[in-house]
C-alpha cells in the first residue's frame, strides 16, 4: 500500500535497480546520492572520495508531482515504485541541474533525434537532483555479489569480462580460453537487459552455460547476470564494466578493442585507451580483433594474420544473428551446430509440421521413430551439411 507521506517521489524500473546496484557497493566508491559539489568534480575531474568515477551519481527524476515535492525541501524523500514503497532517502540537498548537460556527461551527446535511448533518458530527466544517504529494497544484486564473494574466496587470479553472448560464437569461445589460462577463474557478466528482449536472457544464459559444461575445465568459468540500465548506454560503459568486475573482486578485465566507449587511439606507437587516464585499481586487457582466415584455416588475431582482410571472415554477433533471425543455420565455423540448433529451436518453436517423420527421413535409425526435439533435428540436419563424399 502506498505511504501516506507527501514527501514521496515516484521512480522507474531502471533508477530502482541502479540505486541498488549502488547500495550492495557495486560502483565502489560511489555509496550515496551526490550533493551539488561533489557532482561537479565528479563530472569535471572523474574524482569521487579521490578515487576514480566516469561521472555523477544523481537522482533528478522527471515528472510534475516529483517537482513540486523537490521544490519543498523535504529532509526525508520515500521512493515510490509501482504504487509501492520502496526505499527511502535521507536528504543532504536537493539543487537545480542542466538536463542536456546531464545528457552529454552520460552520452557525449544530445542528439534526442537520431538515438532513441537519448531521447529515453532526457524523459526521465527532471530538472532537480536529490543528494543524500538512501536505502532501497533488494531484488537479489546483493545475494549475487556475496554468493560470488564467498565461491572466490581462496582464488588468487580472477579475470572478468563481460558479454552479451547475441548470439555466443566461436571467437567468445577462444577469448574465454585465452582468459582461463592464465587465471584461477573467469567471471562472465552476461548482459541482462530490463526490458524484454527478442533474444531471451534465458536463451543467452543456457546457451553459454552449455558451453562452459561440455567444452570448459569444471569451476573455471562462472555467468553473473550484469543488469543492463541507462547509465551503460553511453560513452563509459566500458568504464562501468570494469568498476562491477573489480567490485565483484576481479583483479584482472578483458575488452575487445572495437568495445564502445574505449577510446582506443595511437601515442607514441603504444595503444592507449580510456584506461590510461583512470586508475581503477584494476588490470585492464584490450584484445585484439579476431577472424577467420581462409588461407590459415583457423580463427587468428588481424595483428597475427599475414593475409589481407579479402581473406577474412568476421564475426560480428549481429550479422550472425540476422541469419539465426531468417532461419538460416550458421556454418560451424562461427557458431557450435548445438548452440545454432538452440537458438533455432527457441526462435522458430513448432516449425515442422511433422518433426518426427521428417528426423527419421533424415538420420540414421533402427527402423524405430523416436521422439525427437526440434534441438536434435537441427543438429541431425546440420550433420548432413557436413558429410563430403558427394559435394
Amino acid at each position: 500500500m502506498e505511504s501516506l507521506n507527501k514527501n514521496k517521489i515516484y521512480i522507474d524500473k531502471e533508477a530502482l535497480i541502479t540505486l541498488e546496484m549502488v547500495q550492495a557497493g557495486l560502483l565502489k566508491p560511489i555509496d550515496k546520492l551526490m550533493n551539488k559539489k561533489e557532482a561537479e568534480i565528479a563530472d569535471k575531474y572523474k574524482k569521487y572520495k579521490n578515487k576514480a568515477v566516469p561521472f555523477s551519481f544523481i537522482l533528478a527524476p522527471a515528472g510534475k508531482r516529483n517537482k513540486e515535492v523537490l521544490q519543498t525541501n523535504p529532509k526525508k524523500i520515500e521512493l515510490i515504485y509501482k504504487g509501492k514503497k520502496v526505499g527511502e532517502v535521507d536528504v543532504e540537498e536537493i539543487f537545480k541541474i542542466d538536463p542536456n548537460e546531464r545528457l552529454k556527461t552520460i552520452y557525449g551527446s544530445t542528439d534526442t533525434k537520431n538515438y532513441p535511448h537519448i531521447a529515453k533518458t532526457k524523459k526521465r530527466l527532471g530538472e532537480y537532483a536529490i543528494a543524500g544517504k538512501f536505502w532501497v529494497e533488494e531484488s537479489g544484486i546483493k545475494k549475487t555479489l556475496d554468493f560470488v564473494k564467498e565461491k572466490t574466496k581462496n582464488l588468487n587470479s580472477i579475470v572478468g569480462m563481460t558479454m552479451h553472448a547475441k548470439p555466443i560464437h566461436r571467437v567468445h569461445e577462444k577469448i574465454m580460453r585465452m582468459a582461463i589460462e592464465k587465471n584461477d577463474l573467469l567471471i562472465v557478466f552476461l548482459v541482462k537487459n530490463i526490458q524484454e528482449e527478442d533474444m531471451p536472457y534465458k536463451l543467452r544464459y543456457d546457451a553459454l552455460q552449455e558451453i562452459i559444461n561440455n567444452y570448459f575445465p569444471k569451476d573455471k568459468v562462472l555467468i553473473v547476470p550484469l543488469l543492463n540500465t541507462y547509465i551503460f548506454s553511453g560513452v563509459n560503459e566500458a568504464i562501468l564494466d570494469a568498476m562491477i568486475a573489480k567490485n565483484f573482486g576481479c583483479n584482472k578485465f578483458i575488452i575487445g578493442q572495437t568495445h564502445k566507449g574505449l577510446g582506443i587511439h595511437y601515442e607514441a606507437d603504444h595503444i592507449k585507451s580510456i584506461f590510461d587516464s583512470m586508475d581503477l585499481g584494476i588490470e585492464v586487457e584490450t584484445i585484439n580483433e579476431y577472424v577467420y582466415c581462409n588461407l590459415c584455416k583457423t580463427i587468428v588475431s588481424i595483428n597475427s594474420c599475414p593475409h589481407g582482410s579479402h581473406h577474412h571472415i568476421s564475426y560480428h554477433s549481429d550479422s550472425i544473428y540476422e541469419l539465426l533471425k531468417t532461419g538460416l543455420i550458421p556454418p560451424t565455423i562461427l557458431m557450435r551446430k548445438e548452440i545454432s540448433a538452440k537458438y533455432l529451436a527457441s526462435l522458430f518453436p513448432n516449425r515442422f509440421k511433422n518433426l518426427q517423420k521428417l528426423y527419421y527421413d533424415i538420420t540414421p535409425n533402427k527402423g524405430l521413430i523416436e521422439n525427437s526435439s526440434e534441438e536434435d533435428f537441427y543438429i541431425a540436419l546440420m550433420k548432413l551439411y557436413q558429410t563430403s563424399s558427394l559435394t
